[in-house]
């Protein structure tokens, strides 16, 4: 278990592609997305969370191209190309995300270890009434940031979940337009 996870959902540190989109395999592809500057705007719009993948079926068909005899490969490859760049984009926004948190489970926990200090500090600043006063200040104060924190963490916690939701949204819609 890591003490640097505080989200109740299970931390899965890297996600696989597989597990995902059932697709062509995206293994090899690298950042080949990048050099098409179609695929790579329709990339960027597909990781903005404002978008809905859904909006974005028509754009990535056309972008993909006809389905015809023959060209049914190619359709696909490009298919796969946008998902490993929509995956390869929002994997690092999962990463940093998940960083992020256990950056926030760390000072929550430095925190927590400076109130115990402050009140182990007030015990022995007892017969100072205006040390233990500016004490006590110090202790309520991290007090509520800590508590402050604490109310956000479900919606820091949530963070990774919804970008891989998103990434099964547009994996969804990619796969849909296999042929």
């Amino acid at each position: 278990m890591n003490p640097d996870w505080p989200c109740p959902q299970v931390l899965v540190p890297a996600l696989s592609p597989a597990s995902v989109w059932d697709g062509p395999a995206i293994d090899g592809l690298g950042d080949e997305w990048q050099r098409d500057s179609a695929i790579a705007a329709l990339v960027r719009r597909a990781a903005d969370d404002g978008i809905d993948p859904a909006s974005l079926e028509a754009e990535a068909n056309a972008l993909a191209g006809p389905v015809r005899e023959g060209t049914e490969q190619e359709h696909d490859r490009r298919l796969a190309l946008i998902f490993a760049g929509a995956f390869q984009t929002l994997d690092r926004q999962r990463t940093a995300a998940i960083a992020s948190i256990e950056r926030y489970a760390q000072h929550q926990r430095a925190m927590r270890e400076r109130i115990a200090a402050a009140l182990r500090e007030l015990d022995a600043a007892s017969a100072d009434a205006a040390r233990a006063q500016e004490i006590k200040a110090a202790i309520a104060w991290d007090r509520r940031i800590l508590d402050d924190r604490r109310r956000a963490q479900t919606a820091v916690c949530e963070q990774p979940a919804r970008i891989e939701q998103r990434l099964g949204q547009i994996a969804r819609m990619l796969s849909a337009l296999l042929s």
